[in-house]
């Protein structure tokens, strides 16, 4: 995801790092042998990023460095509308004495081929976060009552781009299909290993009922995105009530 939502992905080498009068940036230039990113495919690139610790005089576990003659691996990004990238929380990296994995580089030679709307989101940043629309309250009061053996659940709600429900399943019998270059989610099934209780029915068609959900977009594009969202049923025997958390 990251290479998406990047503006520019390659490979480069520092030729001049400039501090600030204040010492609290430092402005460092690359010099581009390598664009992985479609688009304008500039030779040179300059970041202005925040100084190390001992310049600012705040110390963080976050701390990072570039230093010229370093050859890096950036994924570059707008950042209040300044274009940045960061040694930390990122994907970007010196690479002069650990090259590029055979797995990351796959990805970059293949980035560019990559449909967002072709696969299912869960907890990935650069997104919206969504619930339902559909009163869920509303539902459960209509739900059955009996003397469930079993009150807990945690149920899988498939939401498809559009925010329409496409299914739900168990979230112990969940199966996932990821792309094999992008590691993301292309497909989900229930293994039905084990039996269904009754609870686990009537809770599944009860959340079945809940068929609008609030719209998920990518948001530097604004394309919409299949989802996943996780959901808890229970049910209270001396209340005869069901309840729900998303």
């Amino acid at each position: 995801m990251e290479f998406y939502s990047s503006e520019y992905v390659f490979e480069g080498k520092i030729i001049s790092k400039v501090y600030a009068n204040d010492s609290l940036t430092y402005k460092v230039s690359f010099e581009v042998s390598k664009h992985y990113k479609k688009g304008d495919s500039p030779k040179t690139l300059e970041f202005d990023v925040t100084a190390e610790e001992e310049y600012t005089g705040q110390w963080t576990s976050c701390d990072w460095r570039a230093n010229k003659n370093q050859t890096w691996l950036v994924y570059a990004y707008k950042y209040k509308g300044n274009l940045t990238f960061s040694g930390m929380c990122s994907n970007s990296k010196v690479i002069d004495y650990r090259p590029i994995s055979l797995r990351e580089q796959k990805m970059l030679d293949n980035g560019n081929s990559f449909k967002i709307q072709n696969y299912i989101f869960e907890y990935e940043s650069g997104f919206n976060y969504c619930i339902n629309v559909t009163d869920i309250n509303s539902i459960l009061e209509k739900g059955k009552i009996k003397e469930y053996k079993n009150q807990t659940t945690l149920l899988n709600v498939s939401i498809d781009s559009n925010g329409n429900l496409k299914s739900v399943t168990r979230q112990k019998e969940l199966i996932r299909m990821k792309d094999t270059i992008f590691n993301i989610t292309t497909k989900i099934e229930d293994a039905s290993k084990k039996p269904i209780t009754e609870f686990e029915k009537d809770a599944i068609e009860l959340i079945g009922n809940v068929k609008k959900w609030e719209i998920k977009k990518h948001e530097k594009t604004g394309i919409n995105v299949p989802y996943l969202r996780h959901i808890w049923v229970y049910y209270d025997l001396k209340t005869n009530k069901w309840s729900y958390e998303l």
